[in-house]
């Protein structure tokens, strides 16, 4: 089976137990593949193209490592790798270096600021969607800012507010680990776009 940008990390998994160490091998931060009740939880989630992007490695790097770890040959692989745009041969940062104006001045104690924290979460290995909901269903105010605070930059997470509730998102790694992701309607001006926030 030839493993593609869109398939679900949870089928490529279910290809064998392998598959588990050639995440591993891309990125640290797959190590939370090792948990069962996480693996459950997000493999069903998150493609294989944001898996890249969580980890921070060019799609073409991850396609090659996985389909390689699934058997595909080698030469085969490289030559349709070579075919791939180039923007999927390197990392791009795609979060904005600078906090978008909607946000700036916005202190994390605001009032207009509903914040979850599901770094607990991560420790207990529990699905952190929940409370990610029930912070969401709070978010009534056009000004009103969802602040999550997490283990990680949860890409997928993005898209899909994104995709289904039009919020735009800005992330940003305070310490090594400790991310805050900020979700707000964006003025009409920067509409929230898949893959462009």
């Amino acid at each position: 089976m030839k493993i593609t940008e869109k398939m679900k990390v949870k089928e490529v998994l279910e290809l064998g137990e392998h598959m588990l160490d050639a995440f591993f091998w891309l990125a640290p931060a797959f190590e939370r593949l090792r948990y069962p009740k996480l693996r459950r939880a997000m493999s069903g989630r998150v493609t294989v193209a944001q898996a890249a992007r969580i980890g921070r490695v060019p799609l073409a790097e991850a396609l090659f490592v996985l389909n390689l770890a699934a058997g595909c040959d080698p030469d085969e692989l490289n030559e349709e790798l070579c075919c791939l745009p180039k923007e999927d041969m390197e990392y791009r940062e795609t979060n904005p270096v600078l906090k978008p104006r909607e946000l700036i001045g916005l202190e994390d104690d605001d009032p207009r600021v509903i914040f979850v924290d599901v770094t607990p979460h991560a420790d207990l290995r529990r699905d952190p969607m929940p409370d990610i909901a029930r912070g969401l269903v709070k978010l009534k105010e056009n000004m009103e800012v969802l602040l999550i605070r997490h283990p990680f930059d949860p890409i997928p997470l993005r898209d899909m507010f994104a995709r289904r509730k039009g919020l735009a998102s800005w992330a940003e790694e305070r310490f090594p680990g400790d991310w805050y992701i900020y979700f707000y309607r964006p003025t009409v001006v920067h509409a929230a776009a898949v893959g462009h926030w």
